[in-house]
């Protein structure tokens, strides 16, 4: 017959007839594995933790690649209503790895505020009268960035560009810690008359930068990251281009005895005027799928060009006739195209400006204007 006891910790314990513990070893069995299960569920919650803190800002919430989520994410608010965000990036908020180049490289966040005023102002410029004007948006919720359009490339190609331009022309200004004046070659065609010098713009760096800013890495098997990168590669293509050279006299009296000559980028419209031809010019290919036939894709995107003068898109652009209500047309002809159908209307603008300007009572130095009336047909669409 069993007898019940209490143990040394105070817990009940019974004992078999050949006076043999029954339930003491059980006990302290069953709590040893209960540990052993605590234990072992901390690692697996304090490695997702770990997991999800490395990871945050590399994996999106839909799933996508590195690489095209940070290309994508960086354009789209280069051309979204700018907002000051918290981190060491200030006007964007950056991933982790954009924020410690922010963090890293003094001046670089100054820079890239530049080249978002450079790609937006540029790109209204170029497309003023088209249906188009470098608005995300299309219809309602959804904008140039859920596919890839032709409007989708060459925003990507100016953003790289914009980056390229803004950073090589700090280095050269001296607004960054990272880089300075580019150390140039001396040309062959040197002649006695003048000498290489002055402060050239670090294109180099300018190029790197933008790479590694905006993620540039070859993403094999992925062929909206491989055109993103390729368009990105055009635009920063494109800049090299630009390069100039610019000298500067020396002597007295102006004589231009000798002159010191740099390399310098010129005016970031010439690029954006560039990168609208590109961009008309662009050719629609279709990605390399297991379900794509031979029939159904007669142009092939290959990721495997190293010369990058062409722009490439997938989708064909939407009308954007949702977006051009109240838009200013040039003229008539203008207007045809740019209101959809909708037709037009005009308003009589008066404007004063100065007229009949002399010199006051015939001298020289001094001169009076009047002030004349102008009227001006401005044309809107409905």
């Amino acid at each position: 017959m069993a007898r019940s006891e209490t143990d040394s910790v105070g817990g009940p314990v019974s004992l078999g007839s050949n006076g043999r513990l029954c339930g003491g070893n059980r006990a302290r069995s069953d709590g040893w594995s209960f540990q052993q299960r605590n234990v072992f569920a901390s690692l697996l919650i304090l490695c997702a933790v770990c997991c999800f803190i490395e990871c945050n800002d590399v994996i999106t919430s839909k799933g996508e690649l590195p690489a095209v989520s940070s290309v994508k994410n960086t354009v789209m608010a280069v051309f979204s209503p700018m907002v000051k965000a918290p981190g060491p990036c200030k006007f964007l908020a950056g991933t982790r790895k954009q924020n410690h180049q922010c963090r890293r490289d003094i001046g670089l966040p100054e820079a890239i505020k530049e080249a978002r005023r450079l790609a937006v102002t540029h790109c209204q410029e170029q497309f003023r009268y088209d249906r188009w004007n470098c608005s995300i948006e299309t219809r309602g919720k959804r904008n140039i960035f859920k596919k890839v359009y032709r409007e989708t490339a060459f925003v990507h190609a100016l953003t790289a560009a914009a980056i390229t331009h803004a950073v090589a022309r700090a280095c050269a200004e001296g607004k960054m810690t990272k880089c300075q004046c580019a150390s140039e070659r001396k040309p062959e065609a040197t002649s006695l008359a003048w000498r290489w010098g002055g402060c050239s713009d670090n294109l180099k760096h300018g190029k790197r930068v933008a790479r590694n800013f905006l993620e540039l890495q070859p993403k094999a098997g992925d062929p909206v990251a491989e055109m993103l990168r390729h368009d990105s590669e055009v635009g920063i293509s494109a800049i090299t281009s630009a390069m100039t050279d610019r000298c500067k006299c020396h002597g007295v009296s102006g004589s231009c005895s000798m002159k010191t000559c740099w390399r310098r980028l010129g005016d970031f419209n010439t690029t954006a005027a560039l990168l609208r031809t590109k961009y008309h010019l662009a050719i629609r290919k279709i990605p390399i799928n297991n379900k794509t036939t031979r029939r159904s894709a007669p142009v092939i995107f290959r990721p495997r060009e190293t010369v990058y003068d062409q722009l490439y898109y997938f989708e064909t652009s939407p009308t954007f006739c949702s977006v051009t209500r109240g838009r200013r047309c040039l003229h008539p002809d203008n207007c045809a195209t740019l209101c959809c159908g909708r037709g037009y209307t005009t308003k009589v603008i008066k404007t004063l400006e100065k007229c009949r300007c002399r010199f006051t009572n015939g001298r020289c130095c001094q001169v009076v204007c009047d002030y004349c009336e102008k009227y001006e047909d401005r044309y809107y669409c409905k």
